[in-house]
């Protein structure tokens, strides 16, 4: 569909271009910049605008009473009816395409306003007013308009995909860090160790998740997902973590975690994820420390190239989460 309505652009726009008259051009381009800035985004609006269908386990997950009267009914007549699943995964694949469409549109938009500046400026080198240039001009930069409009409901789409596909999924996974007991002695630290009782599960989780979208979207999109995805984790884990207590070795033990899926996050996306995680890095320092004190080595004119995220107040919250750090030592710290 996109390249059948940029083949059409292209040849009336190009036609227009062979007159070698500017009102012809201008008015060529104008037309073709309204249908695609008002009918065909319309098209894929409307498509976006239906949705990305949860699935039947989410809807079941989330309490959704018609997802579980479907299951009685198709467990009551002793089969399981796969009508509407196949009918939820066309949905699916449609919302899928339709980003891959509006990204297109924006890109193509994009490369039309460049070979469109390069072939006016060859026709047009010689003899033209600079009235006759400046219309052209202003024809062109309505086009990148039009291009950035395609990328707000880009975003529009990607922001409703990562509300209905990714939270429900990641969210759960994240607050199972809370049945993890990170108050432990050197023997749990031992087993954690030998048996990693989270992040591992987590990691699975996410890319089984993933590979749905991997498939399915171009990498353009796929790494912008990534990158909501790994903002919603250093979210909800930030505020996980301040539910917990840890010992020492607890403390150790959530520093290996986040290491571990700060380095697997930073295989599956292009961006710097490495600052979205700096708070939570810090919090990790804070939780490794051995005494009260020996935050001083990193705070103020000792943090050295070190940026502190946390306020002081977030710092002794953090502190007052290691069980064997007395209050008092806390509030005595002049930061």
């Amino acid at each position: 569909m996109v390249d059948d309505c940029f083949y059409i652009v292209k040849k009336c726009i190009g036609r227009a271009l062979s007159s070698a008259n500017t009102d012809c051009l201008c008015a060529m381009i104008n037309h073709a910049n309204s249908a695609l800035e008002s009918d065909f985004r319309e098209v894929l609006y409307n498509k976006l605008r239906q949705g990305f269908p949860a699935t039947t386990l989410q809807d079941i997950q989330r309490g959704v009473s018609s997802a579980v009267s479907l299951m009685q009914s198709s467990l009551q007549q002793g089969k399981f009816n796969t009508l509407g699943i196949e009918s939820t995964e066309n949905a699916k694949a449609a919302f899928l395409v339709t980003l891959n469409n509006v990204e297109a549109c924006s890109e193509n938009i994009t490369t039309l306003k460049r070979n469109l500046e390069s072939d006016c400026s060859k026709l047009f080198i010689q003899g033209s007013a600079a009235g006759e240039q400046a219309k052209i001009e202003s024809c062109l930069s309505d086009l990148v308009n039009t291009s950035a409009k395609f990328k707000d409901l880009l975003q529009e789409g990607l922001s409703e995909l990562n509300t209905t596909a990714i939270k429900p999924q990641v969210k759960p996974w994240i607050s199972s860090f809370l049945s993890i007991s990170h108050n432990i002695e050197e023997e749990e630290f031992n087993d954690y160790e030998a048996n990693d009782p989270w992040v591992q599960q987590l990691i699975l989780n996410l890319e089984q998740l993933m590979a749905e979208f991997k498939v399915a979207l171009s990498p353009v999109i796929y790494d912008t997902l990534t990158s909501l995805m790994t903002s919603l984790i250093s979210m909800e884990m930030e505020k996980t973590v301040l539910k917990c207590s840890f010992s020492r070795l607890g403390g150790l033990q959530f520093d290996k975690e986040l290491r571990s899926l700060v380095a697997y996050l930073t295989t599956v996306t292009t961006w710097t994820i490495r600052d979205k995680f700096a708070r939570l890095t810090q919090m990790a320092t804070i939780l490794n420390l051995e005494r009260v004190t020996e935050i001083l080595d990193y705070w103020g004119p000792n943090s050295g190239p070190l940026t502190w995220r946390l306020t002081p107040a977030e710092v002794r919250q953090v502190l007052a989460l290691r069980i064997d750090f007395r209050s008092e030592d806390i509030k005595r710290l002049r930061l």
